[in-house]
C-alpha cells in the first residue's frame, strides 16, 4: 500500500511539474504561445554518434513551409476595424492606441499577401537544408539524387525552392528533381471527407467548450485597451475580439515589421496562458488521438506514411546516396507525428485538462518550417541490417518500438509494426 501510495504521488509530482514547466516555457519565450504561429526555433541539442561502423546514406523528409503571412483577410480587417472605430471617438488607452499602431503597420505589411511565404519563412528552410547538409554529409556527398516534392500551395513551393538552392550553393553537382503537382495531393495533403466529417463530435464540442469557458481569459486584457469600459462590453464582443487579437499576435513574429514589437505583451503570464491552453486543446481534436471523435484522426495521414515506407524501401535498394524532400502543412506534420508516436504524441486522453501534465504540448510539433526527417544508416549498399533515427524539428525523437541501440531503431522493425497499424484502419 506504502509503495502504491509513493507511485501515485510520483505520477502526480510528475504532472504538476510537466504543467509548471510549460509556463516556465512560456515566460522565457511568450511567442511559443503562438501554436502554429510559432516562428522555427531550431534544434535544441547535439546528436548522437552514428552507429558503429554505419554512416547516413538517405533521408526521407517532409516539413512544413516557413513562416507565412494569414489567410484571410478578415482575420486583419476585423481587428482593425474595432481599434479603428474606437480610436476615432477617443475610446483607446495609450496602450490601446500603440496595439491600434501595431495592428495597422502589420495589415499594411500583409497587403495583397494573404497567405503568402515571408522572408523569414524563406531563411528558415535555407538554414535547415544547410543544417540537414553539414550534419549529414554523406547523404549529399558527389552526385547524389535529391528528389523533391511539394504541395501546390506557393508558400510551400517556395519553401521548397529556398531549400534546393541552399542544397545547389552547397554541392553543385546535386541532381535535384522536383515538382509540385495535383497528382501527388493524395498523399501530400490528404483531403478525407470521411475524417473530417467525423472532428466535432457533440462530446467533443461539449468538452471543448467546457473547457474554454473555464479557462477564459479574454475580458481583463481586452478592458485594458479601452478607456470607456461601457463602451467596450456595448459595442464589441470582447470574447470575439480577443480570439481575433489573439491569432494576429501569433503572427506577427513571423513577419519583418512584427519581429520588432511584442504583440503579446497586453497579457500577464496567465492570461497568456490561458489563451494558449484553448488552441492547444483545439488542434488535439481536431489532428489527435482523441477519444471524443474516435482516435482515428492521425489516419488522414495514411497514404503518406505508406509512401515513405515505400520510397524508403526503393532507395534502400539502391548504392547511391540522396534525400526525398516533401514540403506541405502543419495540418499534415500534426497528424503524421501522432500517427508515428513521435515522444508520446499518440496519447489517447478524454480529459481536456490533463492534456498538458500528459506532454501534449503543440508547440513542440509544429512551429512555422516543422519537419521531420528519418535519416538511414548502413555500412554499405550491401548491409541489410539497416537503422535509422527519427527527427522532430531537428532534434532525435522516440517512436513506440523496442530497440537496443537508442536513439537508433532497425528499419526491419519500423516496417513491419507500422504496416500492420495502417492495416489495421478500417475505412
Amino acid at each position: 500500500m506504502r509503495k502504491f501510495i509513493l507511485l501515485v504521488f510520483s505520477v502526480l509530482s510528475y504532472v504538476a511539474a510537466y504543467a509548471q514547466t510549460v509556463r516556465e516555457e512560456l515566460r522565457e519565450n511568450d511567442q511559443r504561445a503562438s501554436s502554429n504561429y510559432f516562428a522555427y526555433p531550431g534544434p535544441s541539442a547535439k546528436l548522437s554518434p552514428a552507429p558503429k561502423g554505419k554512416k547516413p546514406f538517405y533521408i526521407s523528409h517532409y516539413g512544413r513551409h516557413g513562416s507565412r503571412f494569414m489567410i484571410n483577410q478578415r482575420e486583419y480587417d476585423y481587428p482593425y476595424a474595432s481599434f479603428n472605430k474606437a480610436d476615432s471617438l477617443g475610446k483607446l488607452t495609450a496602450k490601446g492606441q500603440e496595439t491600434y499602431r501595431r495592428i495597422s503597420l502589420l495589415r499594411e505589411e500583409a497587403r495583397d499577401r494573404l497567405g503568402e511565404l515571408t522572408p523569414l519563412g524563406a531563411r528558415q528552410h535555407r538554414d535547415i537544408a544547410r543544417r540537414m547538409f553539414e550534419r549529414f554529409p554523406t547523404v549529399f556527398k558527389g552526385d547524389a539524387y535529391i528528389d523533391a516534392k511539394s504541395t501546390i500551395v506557393i508558400r510551400c513551393i517556395l519553401s521548397m525552392e529556398s531549400a534546393l538552392q541552399q542544397l545547389a550553393a552547397l554541392n553543385p553537382r546535386l541532381r535535384i528533381t522536383h515538382d509540385a503537382s495535383q497528382h501527388d495531393m493524395y498523399y501530400m495533403n490528404l483531403q478525407d471527407r470521411k475524417l473530417y466529417n467525423q472532428k466535432w463530435t457533440r462530446e467533443a464540442r461539449r468538452q471543448y467548450d467546457d473547457f474554454c469557458h473555464r479557462h477564459q481569459s479574454h475580458q481583463a486584457p481586452m478592458e485594458r485597451l479601452f478607456n470607456d469600459t461601457a463602451y467596450a462590453h456595448r459595442e464589441l464582443n470582447l470574447y470575439r475580439l480577443n480570439l481575433a487579437y489573439f491569432k494576429f499576435a501569433s503572427s506577427a513574429q513571423g513577419t519583418e515589421k512584427g519581429k520588432h514589437f511584442d504583440m503579446f505583451d497586453i497579457y500577464t503570464p496567465e492570461e497568456l496562458y490561458d489563451n494558449w491552453l484553448q488552441v492547444n486543446a483545439f488542434w488535439y481534436i481536431l489532428y489527435g488521438a482523441c477519444p471524443m471523435n474516435g482516435g482515428t484522426q492521425p489516419f488522414v495521414q495514411r497514404n503518406l506514411l505508406r509512401k515513405i515506407i515505400q520510397e524508403a524501401d526503393s532507395c534502400i535498394a539502391l548504392p547511391q546516396n540522396g534525400a526525398t524532400l516533401r514540403y506541405g502543412h502543419e495540418t499534415v506534420v500534426l497528424p503524421l507525428a501522432c500517427l508515428l508516436g513521435l515522444n508520446g504524441f499518440d496519447q489517447q486522453d478524454d480529459n481536456l485538462d490533463e492534456l498538458v501534465e500528459k506532454g501534449w504540448v503543440n508547440y513542440k510539433v509544429f512551429p512555422m518550417a516543422a519537419n521531420i526527417q528519418f535519416v538511414f544508416y548502413r555500412k554499405n549498399p550491401q548491409d541489410k541490417d539497416v537503422l535509422f533515427k527519427v527527427l522532430l524539428n531537428e532534434d532525435e525523437a522516440t517512436l513506440p518500438l523496442p530497440t537496443d541501440c537508442a536513439p537508433y531503431y532497425r528499419w526491419a522493425d519500423f516496417r513491419d509494426y507500422y504496416l500492420k497499424k495502417l492495416d489495421s484502419y478500417g475505412h
